[in-house]
């Protein structure tokens, strides 16, 4: 037999097939902006390569550039994503407190249960459309919870919406509280006036970057980042993020971040401007093709958009969105996500004019079908139900979904991507988010928490 090599051999037949990609990462494949030898920059911590878990040279040098830049104290890098930004954040808050909107990402998911929060839950309007956190309701549950320790947000959402961070950020800080920020999707906002508010300059105490997600960066490029005035010191930040860090970092994806910073530095505003035209362009050309749009989407909370996030309604073409994404693929052009209703898809400096053109082609080639009728909108999530302790809590036991009204949730699960959690471990499984569940699994939607038709819960009744 010979060697096998599944991982090299699917990665070697997806680049076969790509023609243009219209999702992450930010540098879409394009091998000019990385230089040199991958494997020769493959190194440890040998002399003068600095140590990412207490930076003193190189390293150091890059985070205070990126820092200066955006006008933050601090910065810290990480090779392990924002989810490690995220467990440092929320790691400083164990055993407490915390405001949080409904539909966190799975590591926020994933972070109350390891360090023990309690969470209180903000219930956006259900929609067709992911929604995000309301100043009004922040307001409302602080005076309801004068005990939270910390408020978290997610800015912008996975479509790009922008809540009022800001206006939050103040209610916040009145209560002498400070506002925690996944904001793995806003990495390319200091780099632009055309773009949404910078976490930098929006008063946000802490925040994550997924520098990978938007810049030309290499996927796991990420850093965690302490505000100016932020009422968390950088000492705090920077030793929670070192217990989530590997001891063994890449360097390679180390000099990709240094390299993608800087790139944007020297040509991020005009990278920006040059594909938010181009962008703007195409969304007028997608308007004018039969049976496409691009919805003017206003939902409550929302006060601005990244540009260069485009939602693509294909409903009018008879077709879901899935099945409109696995038609482009098979013209080799990969889009971010897809729902029964919406294409979306992720532009960064990385795409070029070319590209653009090629899409609208593909499009073009969309075969049109009587229409399917109603839509299972995977965004309108159930409220947010009952949260039980966890803590003393170790048998466990699978159960049919249709069944587990009423048992407490072991693991969290959600509709992936975005990998938004519906339910959290602890919270009580009512009879709507089963439901739900269920119909997200029956309408062809990736779930995660869930394997076939089942759930795992807690043994105990809640």
């Amino acid at each position: 037999m010979g060697r096998q090599t599944p991982i090299m051999d699917a990665l070697g037949a997806i680049c076969a097939n790509t023609r243009a990609r219209f999702c992450m990462p930010g540098h879409k494949g394009d091998t000019g902006f990385f230089c040199g030898d991958v494997l020769a920059l493959d190194i440890t911590e040998v002399p003068g390569a600095d140590n990412l878990l207490f930076p003193s040279g190189a390293i150091l040098e890059s985070e205070r550039l990126h820092a200066q830049f955006i006008g933050a104290r601090s910065v810290h890098y990480t090779t392990c994503g924002s989810t490690a930004g995220v467990f440092a954040m929320l790691s400083l808050f164990s055993g407490k407190k915390v405001i949080f909107p409904r539909g966190i990402h799975l590591s926020a998911a994933n972070a109350v249960s390891l360090f023990g929060i309690t969470p209180v839950m903000l219930d956006p309007v259900p929609g067709d459309y992911p929604q995000v956190a309301n100043a009004r309701d922040v307001k409302t549950a602080l005076l309801k919870n004068k005990d939270a320790a910390a408020v978290f947000i997610t800015y912008p959402n996975y479509f790009g919406f922008c809540c009022d961070i800001e206006e939050i950020a103040r209610i916040t800080h009145r209560h002498g509280i400070p506002l925690l920020v996944d904001a793995a999707h806003a990495a390319h906002f200091a780099y632009s006036s055309l773009l949404p508010l910078a976490p930098s300059q929006s008063g946000a105490d802490v925040w994550t970057e997924s520098a990978h997600k938007t810049l030309p960066a290499m996927t796991q490029c990420a850093c965690v980042c302490v505000g100016a005035d932020s009422l968390i010191e950088s000492e705090r930040v920077k030793r929670a993020l070192t217990q989530f860090q590997t001891t063994s970092p890449s360097y390679p994806l180390l000099a990709s971040l240094d390299y993608a910073h800087a790139y944007m530095r020297d040509k991020g505003e005009q990278e920006l401007f040059r594909v938010i035209n181009l962008v703007k362009r195409f969304e007028e050309t997608v308007d004018s093709l039969p049976g496409f749009c691009c919805p003017e989407i206003a939902c409550e909370g929302v006060i601005g958009r990244d540009r260069l996030k485009v939602i693509i309604d294909v409903s009018a073409t008879g077709q879901t969105g899935i099945s409109v994404r696995n038609a482009l693929l098979k013209q080799g052009i990969y889009a971010e996500a897809a729902d029964l209703k919406n294409i979306l898809l992720m532009f960064s400096p990385g795409n070029t004019a070319a590209q653009f053109e090629m899409l609208l082609g593909a499009l073009k080639k969309i075969e049109k079908v009587p229409g399917r009728g109603v839509y299972f909108s995977p965004y309108s999530m159930p409220p947010a139900s009952r949260y039980v302790s966890t803590g003393r809590l170790d048998k466990y036991q699978k159960v049919k979904i249709e069944l587990a009204a009423g048992c407490i949730c072991a693991s969290a699960a959600g509709v992936f991507p975005p990998s938004e959690a519906v339910l959290l471990r602890g919270q009580v499984i009512t009879r709507e988010t089963a439901q739900y569940i269920s119909e997200a699994v029956r309408n062809g939607f990736e779930v995660f928490g869930i394997e076939g038709d089942s759930i795992t819960v807690f043994r105990d009744k809640a």
